[in-house]
């Protein structure tokens, strides 16, 4: 009966055996093709300028482009907000922009098409003020839109730009164009004092 019970037993443990090896699954090998090295990630360098670095040309989201000394200048113009959002854009989009910095800034130049675009009105708050070419005229128009109509659709063309809203003074939508206001002068005068330096002579008197 002993010989019976300790068959019975060593059966069952090799059955258990037998189960756990095959449902446990087998260890991957590892092999040189199966092992994936990971590249060092490269961080992309900033932005290095110099004297004679090319311009670029930065446009804002309503619709302005803007001049500025190199790439750098533009993205630090960006980082500050001013203007807030500027893009670098293609150079063709400053054909306009004569000069470099925000008081040379101008409408973003576009193609003209070959019949005038029906314009929306805009609030008398939001109105520009125009110059002619030779800064005599000034008008009063309702936005980009029509000044782009202007400047593409009447003789001569690309004769207006936008400029100080003080410069149109009490002129309103509809007016003709009249002689443009002058702008107070804001700057200081230097004025500079001129040292005189007197040099005395003494004389000695001589005895006799």
């Amino acid at each position: 009966m002993r010989s019976l019970q300790m068959i019975f037993g060593l059966s069952t443990l090799l059955m258990a055996f037998i189960l756990v090896t095959a449902t446990t699954p087998p260890r991957p090998t590892t092999t040189k093709r199966s092992i994936i090295t990971l590249a060092p990630r490269i961080c992309p360098l900033p932005a290095i300028c110099a004297r004679n670095s090319p311009r670029v040309c930065g446009r804002t989201p309503a619709g302005d482009c803007q001049r500025f000394n190199n790439i750098c200048d533009l993205m630090l113009a960006n980082r500050r907000k001013e203007p807030a959002g500027v893009r670098h854009t293609r150079d063709l989009d400053c054909k306009d922009v004569r000069g470099v910095g925000a008081a040379n800034r101008r409408p973003c130049y576009q193609q003209c098409p070959r019949r005038p675009v029906v314009c929306k009105r805009s609030p008398p708050a939001q109105h520009i003020c125009v110059r002619s070419r030779d800064k005599k005229q000034c008008k009063v128009l309702s936005n980009n839109c029509q000044l782009r109509n202007q400047n593409c659709h009447s003789r001569p063309r690309n004769n207006w730009r936008r400029t100080d809203k003080r410069r149109c003074g009490e002129r309103q939508l509809g007016d003709k164009p009249e002689e443009c206001q002058k702008l107070p002068h804001t700057g200081t005068r230097r004025t500079t004092t001129r040292r005189t330096t007197t040099r005395r002579t003494t004389t000695t008197a001589r005895s006799a």
